[in-house]
């Protein structure tokens, strides 16, 4: 394992025996009885062989995500979701009362949440906003990681709930800057929206960036939880299944999903619902422009909008009255007009075409309903 992140690691985990389950010595196959791990022989009607463990990291799948991200099958490790990804690298990172982590705000919340929950310190180094976009501070990130001695380092991008997408170049600085000190997790949970390409082939040229991805967003797999954990260190992702993984992370449905998602069949659905989203996108921000309800909208580099809401004659933001009238007419946004980062804002997520238009519809009826106030 390469020396950054060795050193990174608490302690304790070089020390430990991973538990080595059923599952793990050898993989499932119909010309063999297995009679280790204490399953049912009998498998339910219609039900295949859900009777039986799944593999921990099946092969087919690794081989998928391979193929689909360009990097080797020994340099993945499967999660489910992104979410567990950061849950796993907080623990197996940061000691308790000890270490600390540091995020981008506003960003997304579960990174804070994981490291609260251990808990470590959480630092914080704000983006920077300028004409309706959002850039990382990236200064005061590396003094910041440098100073307080961050364990990790978090940056979304796209990011969420903002929607930017960050300079590489700013990204890559501070992979350089904090070599050996800190680990940096680069969440692209929405990279198949954006402009800008996957980090992935910047992997082997900073031994410590981790890049993690998720079939929920792009590939329409949310309820499946299906994600990774990229590492061109391939004795960390070696660590990381035997030491820190869950010893059945993966459900055999969501695998037969994910290895679907991923077949050249699925792949003009893939593109095909790519460029209709981002069509749309385009579609509501002139939509959003043109409302008397929004003040600005930000720039998006994924499949939803940032708005701040505009004010009334009361001097009162109306994204919680607006969050409300939605709700009532069975129209669910994300309200962010109470976090001090996104005071005043909704995050909106792009839509079929039709339910774009109800959306529509519904922000004018929210108007003529605050003119009738008015009047």
């Amino acid at each position: 394992m390469n020396e950054h992140l060795k050193k990174l690691i608490r302690s304790h985990y070089h020390d430990l025996s991973g538990y080595v389950s059923a599952g793990m010595e050898t993989a499932k196959g119909d010309e063999k009885i297995f009679l280790n791990a204490n399953e049912n022989p009998y498998a339910l009607p219609g039900l295949g062989s859900m009777n039986r463990y799944p593999e921990p990291q099946p092969a087919e799948l690794l081989e998928a995500y391979a193929k689909t991200y360009g990097v080797q099958t020994d340099q993945i490790l499967a999660t489910r979701g992104a979410d567990e990804s950061i849950k796993l690298l907080t623990r197996v990172f940061c000691e308790p009362h000890e270490d600390s982590v540091l995020i981008h705000p506003p960003t997304f919340g579960i990174y804070k949440v994981d490291a609260q929950s251990l808990p470590v310190e959480v630092l914080e180094a704000p983006l920077v906003e300028e004409s309706g976009a959002f850039s990382l501070n990236t200064e005061e990130m590396i003094e910041t990681a440098k100073n307080k001695k961050a364990k990790m380092v978090y940056i979304c991008s796209p990011n969420n709930p903002t929607g930017s997408s960050f300079a590489h170049e700013d990204i890559l600085r501070i992979c350089t800057e904090l070599e050996g000190m800190s680990a940096i997790i680069l969440d692209e949970a929405y990279v198949e929206f954006s402009e800008k390409d996957s980090l992935t082939p910047k992997l082997a040229e900073h031994p410590n960036l981790i890049i993690l991805r998720t079939l929920s967003k792009a590939y329409s797999l949310a309820g499946a939880r299906m994600g990774v954990t990229l590492c061109a260190d391939e004795k960390f992702i070696s660590f990381m299944k035997e030491k820190v993984s869950d010893i059945y992370p993966l459900p055999l449905p969501s695998v037969m999903a994910a290895l679907r998602a991923l077949s050249p069949e699925s792949k003009d659905d893939f593109q095909n619902n790519i460029q209709t989203i981002l069509s749309e996108r385009e579609r509501m921000k002139e939509e959003f422009r043109t409302s008397r309800l929004i003040r600005k909208t930000y720039l998006s580099d994924a499949n939803f909008l940032l708005v701040k809401m505009s004010d009334n004659k009361m001097d009162k933001n109306i994204a919680s009255d607006f969050i409300d009238f939605c709700r009532l007419q069975d129209l669910i946004l994300r309200d962010l007009s109470g976090k001090p980062d996104t005071q005043g804002c909704i995050r909106i997520t792009i839509g079929s075409p039709k339910q774009n238009d109800y959306l529509i519809k519904v922000m004018k009826r929210f108007e003529d309903k605050m003119a009738e106030a008015a009047a």
